[in-house]
C-alpha cells in the first residue's frame, strides 16, 4: 500500500457519504450499521466555496463550529484549532515541524444539532505525505481525549493506544485500542478495535466516499434520512438501550483524567 497523499493540494472542504459499523463480541453480541454524512475540512482555509446550505461557525442546515473541537473554546476559529493541533503534536519532535496542512474529518451539525464521538485529523508535510493522525474521541458525558498516532505513512505499522477515555457504560477503561485511519484518492477508512486480555471485544469502522459538496446532496441526505438533527446522539442511546435489554452489565463512570492526550505505540513488524 502506498503512502497516503492529499487528493487535492488546494484548500478545499469536502463532503463524504458512507457507513459506520459497530460490532460487539463476547458472550453477548451486538452489531449495527448506520448511514452517515461526514465533512473533511482544511483547517488552513477560511474562504472555501461552500454550497448555500453549509456554513462554519454559524447556523445553517449543515454547519460546523471550531469551538466543538480541541480545547472547545467559545468563538474559536479554524486557525485556533490548527494551532491547537500543532501544539498537541509538538512532542513528536522534528516531525511536528514538517506539518504544513491539517485536514479534519468530522460530522456536521444538522439544523444546529450535532455530536462528534470521533473526529480524525490528518496532518501532512510539504510533499503532501501523511506524517501524523489524531483521533479526537468524545463521550456523551462531556469528556474528550486525543490519541496521537505517528509514523502513519508506513502501511505496515499498527497504532496501539491504551484506553484512556471512558466512552461506553458497558466497558471499563481496561485494555487498549488498535487505531487506523487512511485517506487515499476519494475514500477514507477508519477503524477502532478495542482489545482486552488479547481478545477483541469491540470493533467499529467507518468507510466513506467523497460526493459532490452541493445543496442537492445535502437535501438528498435529509430526504433519505441519512442525516437528521441529533441522529448520532440518538442512535448511541438507542443502541445502549438495546444492550441494557440484553442485560449487559453497566460500569461505574470513573473520574475524568486530567491528561487529555496520549501517544500511539508502533507494533513490531511480523
Amino acid at each position: 500500500m502506498k503512502s497516503s497523499i492529499i487528493n487535492n493540494p488546494h484548500k478545499i472542504d469536502k463532503l463524504f457519504k458512507g457507513v459506520i459499523s459497530h460490532k460487539r463480541s463476547g458472550k453477548i453480541e451486538h452489531n449495527f450499521n448506520n448511514r452517515i454524512i461526514s465533512i473533511l475540512l482544511d483547517l488552513k482555509s477560511n474562504d472555501c466555496n461552500h454550497p448555500m446550505f453549509f456554513s462554519t461557525n454559524r447556523f445553517n442546515i449543515l454547519s460546523w463550529s471550531a469551538s466543538d473541537h480541541g480545547l472547545r473554546v467559545k468563538n474559536s476559529n479554524r486557525n485556533d484549532l490548527y494551532k491547537f493541533i500543532i501544539n498537541l503534536t509538538s512532542k513528536l519532535g522534528a516531525k511536528n515541524k514538517e506539518i504544513r496542512s491539517i485536514k479534519l474529518l468530522t460530522f456536521p451539525k444538522i439544523f444546529g444539532y450535532g455530536f462528534n464521538p470521533l473526529s480524525v485529523y490528518f496532518c501532512y508535510n510539504t510533499q503532501n505525505i501523511l506524517i501524523c493522525s489524531i483521533f479526537e474521541v468524545r463521550n456523551t458525558f462531556g469528556d474528550i481525549h486525543h490519541y496521537i498516532l505517528n509514523s502513519t505513512n508506513k502501511s505496515e505499522v499498527k497504532q496501539k493506544v491504551l484506553k484512556k477515555l471512558f466512552v461506553s457504560p458497558f466497558y471499563t477503561n481496561k485494555g487498549h485500542y488498535n487505531l487506523y485511519a487512511h485517506y487515499l484518492k476519494n475514500n477514507i477508512v477508519t477503524s477502532v478495535e478495542y482489545t482486552m486480555n488479547n481478545n477483541t471485544v469491540f470493533f467499529a469502522s467507518m468507510k466513506v466516499k467523497e460526493i459532490n459538496f452541493s445543496n442537492q446532496n445535502i437535501f438528498k441526505s435529509i430526504f433519505y434520512l441519512t442525516i437528521y438533527p441529533g441522529k448520532i446522539w440518538l442512535n448511541i442511546h438507542l443502541q445502549a438501550f438495546f444492550l441494557w435489554l440484553k442485560r449487559v452489565k453497566l460500569q461505574k463512570i470513573p473520574a475524568s483524567q486530567k491528561t487529555k492526550h496520549s501517544f500511539g505505540i508502533n507494533f513490531p513488524k511480523k
